[in-house]
């Protein structure tokens, strides 16, 4: 029997878990990599992006956590969101919050990651144009630096902190084993779990994995099997799971 151990930010794993629970056939665990912490919206630079929001051509969503701390940001400095922007989004998790708060958005229709978004006509001819980009603190620059050389004005919300949550070798030691699946939900997820355990990539029986560019790096780092469901909804990395026999 695989086991399937979720490592998302603790609040928002329930869901996948209890659709892979009622699918059956496996055990699953929940060991949280990361910790999803708000930033303060009285931050100056953050304030005054937000404050001027109506002066952006286009917005930006690079994660469903970015989504969810944007929409309330904009709740709380805006009546209703400003008009004339045209909104983006990273996959469908964060458009499908941003259409129930009355917001249309554009999504690659392929890759969910900044390639995916640069790729898109509507990202092609920017010049001049003021682009602000919701996100986490730090983070890849290839979607603003690409923007930038189009000739964008580029800003950044930061709206929220991802902080390692580390355990002993004993925890991973305990939850790992020869039939172990990992679902993973970004680049910086992978990196936290090989530190705490340098020889993850033979202890493991495979990864899910949020996109291409993530597997990409993991297949140069010796992971024999990696899965890229098609988005990180929950039906998605059910059905992926499903589709793949993980003996």
């Amino acid at each position: 029997m695989a086991r399937l151990i979720v490592t998302r930010p603790k609040g928002q794993e329930q869901t996948l878990m209890n659709a892979l629970i009622s699918q059956g056939g496996h055990e699953v665990q929940h060991l949280p990599l990361m910790a999803i912490e708000p930033e303060p919206l009285g931050k100056p630079d953050l304030r005054q992006c937000l404050l001027d929001l109506d002066c952006f051509h286009k917005v930006i969503s690079i994660s469903a956590n970015a989504t969810r701390y944007g929409l309330d940001a904009v709740d709380e400095f805006w009546p209703q969101a400003p008009i004339g922007i045209e909104w983006f989004a990273v996959g469908p998790t964060s458009a499908e919050a941003l259409d129930q708060f009355g917001l249309s958005a554009i999504i690659p229709s392929e890759r969910y990651d900044s390639e995916g978004l640069l790729a898109l006509p509507e990202l092609q001819q920017v010049d001049n144009e003021k682009i602000l980009i919701w996100r986490g603190v730090g983070g890849r620059e290839t979607l603003a630096a690409t923007l930038r050389e189009r000739g964008a004005q580029v800003s950044y919300a930061e709206l929220y902190q991802r902080v390692e949550q580390t355990y002993p070798a004993s925890t991973w030691d305990q939850a790992i084993h020869s039939n172990t699946w990992l679902l993973l939900s970004s680049g910086q997820a992978l990196d936290i779990i090989e530190q705490q355990v340098p020889d993850l990539a033979s202890r493991v029986a495979g990864l899910v994995l949020p996109s291409e560019r993530v597997a990409t790096a993991a297949r140069e780092r010796n992971f024999q099997r990696v899965l890229v469901p098609a988005s990180a909804r929950d039906e998605d990395v059910v059905a992926c799971l499903a589709a793949t026999s993980l003996d």
